[in-house]
């Protein structure tokens, strides 16, 4: 009987423990950007972006194949008036000048005899088939098809871009829910410290070992303690929250993250991190291509004044007309040549404006490059920085602890008394907020250094 009853409890607290882990989700920073990648809408448009620019190059190609055309039509005219012509002699010239002049005054022995044709209704077809095909048109074939896969590299640099800023973004939110839950268990340790501190008050307080006041200093201590916990559980809720609005995820879903020691390595940056970033940032690279694109569309604009060549044939056919013809067909052969002579210095001002654009195009770039050289340096020294940060922090900590016990054990020994406790404990719990703000500051620079030199991406 207690074999069958240790088995059911047994169950019971398996099921229980099943049940609490319903509904939540353990997220590793890596999954975190996977879910935001694929819930942000930024990096759908991107996506439909890149589409659109692949159909325009298979457009542009489209140009320079023969098009073919075909084009019918029918006819029905409805009771017609009949056409009746009376007979009637021919006129004629008295002379070959007056034929020349067209004075036809007199009358000759030929003979019209007339004409009857019973109209009715009349109803007819035609169609025609039209193959045609470009030569030459100056170049604005070829530049057009280049601008369009320029568009389309493009718009996969712009997919990068906002690839990274999204990742940046989903690291934010996930390292700050790292931190706040990190910070929840430093501020519980010390509300335990705290509580501790005010029992042992309490009881010297009731054998009259210490005074009332060092009893209150402890309890006002403990009583902010508890306050910064309950603030601290509420910001650990929001950023939950917030990184449920990153990847996607409702608001209430219960999330967590899987880093539960926060590593910090200072790895070996290349000398070379801001020619990287010169090869690797979208914004350069996509105003590298707009500067293609630019200088395209100069040759683009050329074209319109440079001679057009083009080849076609047409076939056609129309059906026989009751009365009036039989049905007839045709085939042809064109070839147009049209060639721009004089355009009041058009092409000249309208080129010239292009290459106005263009040169201002290359010296945004060249701006641009300029800028973004000063942010990777900053962000190299905001990684340095931060990691010194870590070290010092550590260092912090270990003596706040080591303060920690030395005037604990001093304070139990009657050589230290609570404000000096109180302060010991306060700088503890003050150096371990400050190195989980150390940690986490160095990931968040970590991953700035990243998208400065173009690698935070999926």
């Amino acid at each position: 009987m207690k074999l069958l009853k240790f088995k059911i409890y047994t169950i019971l607290a398996v099921s229980l423990i099943s049940f609490q882990g319903i509904g939540q989700e353990i997220l590793s920073l890596q999954e975190s950007r996977k879910l935001a990648l694929e819930y942000n809408q930024r990096i759908k448009i991107a996506d439909e972006l890149i589409s659109e620019s692949q159909s325009n190059v298979k457009f542009a190609f489209t140009h320079f194949l023969p098009n073919l055309s075909a084009e019918g039509n029918y006819n029905y005219l409805h009771d017609i008036d009949d056409i009746s012509l009376p007979g009637f002699f021919l006129k004629t010239a008295n002379s070959l000048d007056e034929a020349k002049l067209g004075n036809f005054t007199g009358t000759s022995d030929v003979y019209f005899p007339g004409l009857n044709l019973e109209m009715g209704n009349i109803d007819y077809y035609s169609a025609n088939l039209i193959l045609s095909q470009p030569i030459y048109a100056g170049g604005k074939v070829r530049s057009n098809y280049n601008m369009a896969k320029l568009g389309s590299d493009l718009s996969v640099f712009n997919r990068q871009l906002e690839a990274s800023e999204v990742i940046l973004e989903t690291d934010e939110a996930y390292w700050n829910l790292v931190s706040v839950r990190e910070r929840v268990k430093v501020a519980e340790k010390y509300v335990e410290m705290l509580n501790q501190l005010v029992t042992d008050l309490k009881n010297a307080f009731d054998l009259e070992l210490t005074t009332k006041n060092e009893l209150l200093k402890a309890q006002v201590q403990l009583n902010q303690a508890k306050l910064d916990l309950f603030r601290i559980k509420n910001a650990h809720v929001l950023s939950r929250m917030a990184l449920c609005q990153v990847i996607g995820r409702d608001l209430k879903s219960e999330i967590t993250a899987s880093d539960t020691i926060i590593s910090v390595e200072n790895k070996h940056v290349e000398t070379n991190f801001i020619q990287k970033a010169m090869q690797q940032r979208p914004e350069i690279l996509m105003l590298g291509k707009q500067v293609e694109i630019d200088k395209q569309e100069e040759k683009s604009t050329l074209a319109d004044y440079l001679p057009q060549l083009g080849v076609g044939a047409s076939y056609g056919y129309t059906s026989k007309i009751e009365n009036l013809m039989d049905s007839r067909q045709n085939l042809s052969v064109q070839a147009s040549l049209k060639v721009p002579i004089f355009h009041w210095n058009e092409r000249k001002h309208k080129v010239a404006a292009k290459k106005y654009q263009t040169k201002q195009r290359e010296l945004q770039l060249d701006r641009t490059k300029d800028l973004v050289s000063l942010e990777v340096q900053q962000a190299y020294f905001n990684l340095q920085e931060a990691y010194e940060q870590k070290k010092l922090a550590e260092i912090s900590m270990s003596q706040a602890e080591e303060n920690v016990s030395i005037t604990k054990n001093s304070f139990y020994e009657g050589l230290a008394n609570a404000t000096e406790m109180l302060d010991a404990q306060a700088f503890w719990q003050h150096a371990h907020t400050e190195l989980i703000d150390a940690k986490i500051n160095f990931k968040l620079k970590e991953s700035g250094f990243l998208k400065a030199i173009g690698e935070l991406a999926d």
